[in-house]
């Protein structure tokens, strides 16, 4: 699979508890937001960041690493026989996301860019 590792996802139930948790209490530098309800965090000794997201639906209520690639529309489609995807593609800021699972129920999830 052609892709970047991103973010590490970490679902949450509450953003107001969890964004002071990773970085008050771990002592994460917090890198970004999105909205209220997306938190990036830094990690040390790593280009791959901690994305913190609070639960808003079924496709990411998993843990799991976050691959940047080509085209979420491209992948879905060569890979929906073989990969257990939880819903379709669905749209972000910068482009779309598909979340998967594999066969323990792990999340994974694929993201590109293709609105920059």
């Amino acid at each position: 699979m052609p892709g970047t590792l991103v973010f590490y996802l970490v679902p949450v139930k509450n953003m107001e508890a969890a964004r002071p948790f990773y970085r008050d209490v771990l002592g994460l530098e917090e890198s970004w937001r999105e909205g209220e309800s997306t938190t990036g965090f830094k990690l040390p000794g790593s280009d791959v960041e901690l994305m913190v997201d609070e639960v808003a639906g079924v496709e990411f209520d998993a843990a799991g690493p976050v691959f940047l690639i080509e085209s979420v529309d491209e992948f879905y489609a060569l890979n929906k026989e073989q990969i257990i995807f939880v819903g379709e593609p669905g749209e972000t800021p910068d482009g779309k996301i598909v979340a998967a699972r594999d066969d323990s129920g792990n999340g994974i999830y694929f993201t590109d860019q293709s609105k920059s």
